[in-house]
Formats: structure tokens, C-alpha cells, sequence
């Protein structure tokens, strides 16, 4: 595939919201005092303008038109462009698949002293090498599951890449609710509910005792976090891993409950009685990752 025109979505350093834009006195204080923390910080910008700088002199160098914004300025779908480029790691991978439909997303980890870049096929050192491959078509583009949400039957524009998480508002009260998944529903209380796809299956699911998934799986899987379950009481739908063609329900019993989309950026209100549907969307991410990518996460497990 000829690349003629791509969009590059890269991410704000946390040095330079907080000691370039906002000029925090106690962020800089800290670095006036050689802290250990913030200087890692440091490190991370400088390695995160170091590569953002190689990957648009190579666009250049290429003859490939471009434009560059940072994910906040991305609010609408991508279109008309050949590749959609995220600068960051998997964090802003994941804001900039929220934009995307048809268009591929290829991830570039711009500081691995930082960032794990899960998502992420190149890197500063081999950015070049990975641009000669997709235009040779030595490496193409997977389909990546996505999910789609609709609160209340009115559908929320934001597809799920990695997870949601149906909580309350505060994280120290008790998550309530109905689930049902096919035949089946409980009312269950917890401290939420995680339903992910096998991308964001190595992520917060697999840390709280779920599958791990191979990436190119057709399924999708949900996770009751810590149930509160009273003497005697055993539920049913505590886990699970459903098909593509199907999609489970939840009903909130809380009065300030919350539905979060791919991290703590994306949040939806969930008040009592509202009714949440997820399944699976017909929009995949189409991206270049090894499809490989989760089998170290399998191995890490025998």
C-alpha cells in the first residue's frame, strides 16, 4: 500500500503538561531538587520528543503528507487519510482507535524507558524499517475485536478496543446491578464489572483472574470484580466468555454508577434502572500488531 497522506495522533508528555504548559511550582520544585520521580519523567519526555521528531522527518524524507495533532484534538472519526499513526504508548494507541473506522492504526512506542507499548509494532529505531513493510506489503493489518455499547438503546459513539468497567462512582461503595447473559440473570453487588475483548484481555482483566486471550479470538469475555456475596449465596455469572453473535445486559441499581471505556478518560453515567448492552461491533480495528503479541502473557503463565 502506497502511503500518500497520514494522520500522526501522539500524546502530551506528563513533563510537559505540567512543567512547560501549566509551569506547576511544586512539579518544578521537584525537579529543582533532582527528584527521582520527576526525573524519570524527564527522561521519558525527552525519549517521547525525540522519536515524535524522527517519525515526522521521516514522513518527510518520504514525501508523505501529514498532519500532526495530539489526542485531545482528535474528536471525530478519521477519514480521508491512508494510515492513522499513534505517538505514545498503548494509552494513546487506545484514544486514537476511538477515531477510527476503516482507516489502520499502526502504534509507535516513543519512550520504552516508560511505556510498555503492548499494542505498539515499532519504535523510533525501527519506525523505518516497519513503514517499508506495510508499503511492500510485507506485513498487513489484523482485524481487531472491538465492542459497542448503547446506554438506554441510544448507542455510544466511543468502540471498546481494550475493556469497560461498570462500577459506581466512588470506588469504595458496592457496585449494584442485574447481568444477564443469555437465559441466565442475577442481581449482583461487587465492586464492578469488567467485560473486555482479547486485545485488553492481558490488561486490567487478566490482573484480576481472567483469561487471557489470543488477539485474533472472535470472543470477548466479563469478570465480576471482588463479589459480595453473603453466606450461602453462590451466583452463576461471575465469568465468562461469550461468542460474537452475542451480547449480555446490565441494569443499574445505583444511583451514581459509572460505565468507563478503555481507562479512566471515557466515562458514561449510569443511573438507577438505566439498561446497558454490550456486543460486539462489526467495526473492527484494522492495525498492524503481531497477531503473536499476547502469547508472551500465555508463556509467562506455565
Amino acid at each position: 500500500m502506497k502511503l500518500k497522506k497520514v494522520l500522526v495522533v501522539h500524546k502530551k508528555s506528563t513533563y510537559q503538561i505540567q512543567a512547560e504548559e501549566h509551569k506547576e511550582a511544586r512539579f518544578l520544585k521537584l525537579i529543582e531538587e533532582g527528584n527521582e520521580v520527576v526525573n524519570r519523567v524527564r527522561v521519558a519526555h525527552e525519549e517521547h520528543v525525540d522519536t515524535l521528531a524522527r517519525i515526522e522527518d521521516e514522513l518527510s524524507v518520504r514525501g508523505i503528507e501529514f498532519q500532526s495533532l495530539s489526542r485531545s484534538q482528535v474528536d471525530e472519526t478519521v477519514e480521508n487519510v491512508d494510515l492513522c499513526i499513534s505517538v505514545g504508548g498503548d494509552g494513546t494507541f487506545l484514544d486514537a482507535s476511538h477515531a477510527l473506522k476503516d482507516i489502520p492504526a499502526l502504534g509507535v512506542n516513543s519512550s520504552r524507558s516508560s511505556s510498555f507499548g503492548h499494542f505498539c509494532m515499532a519504535n523510533r529505531e525501527n519506525f523505518s524499517s516497519i513503514l517499508d513493510q506495510i508499503e511492500t506489503e510485507m506485513i498487513a493489518p489484523i482485524n481487531v475485536l472491538r465492542l459497542q455499547i448503547a446506554i438506554n438503546n441510544k448507542p455510544v459513539k466511543e468502540l471498546v478496543l481494550n475493556e469497560v468497567l461498570v462500577a459506581h462512582s466512588s470506588p469504595a461503595a458496592t457496585s449494584r446491578y442485574l447481568i444477564e447473559v443469555g437465559d441466565e440473570k442475577e442481581e449482583q453487588r461487587s465492586s464492578g464489572l469488567w467485560i473486555g475483548t482479547p486485545g485488553g484481555s492481558t490488561g486490567s482483566l487478566r490482573s484480576a483472574g481472567g483469561q487471557i486471550m489470543n488477539l485474533p479470538a472472535r470472543q470477548y469475555q466479563y469478570l465480576v470484580r471482588e463479589a459480595c456475596m453473603r453466606p450461602g449465596q453462590s451466583w452463576r455469572l461471575l465469568s465468562g466468555v461469550l461468542d460474537e453473535n452475542q451480547s449480555m445486559r446490565i441494569v443499574s441499581e445505583m444511583r451514581t454508577g459509572e460505565v468507563y471505556i478503555d481507562g479512566p478518560h471515557i466515562i458514561h453515567t449510569l443511573t438507577l434502572g438505566d439498561e446497558l448492552v454490550i456486543q460486539p461491533s462489526p467495526h473492527n480495528l484494522k492495525a498492524f500488531i503481531h497477531s503473536s503479541v499476547n502469547d508472551v502473557f500465555l508463556k509467562a503463565k506455565h
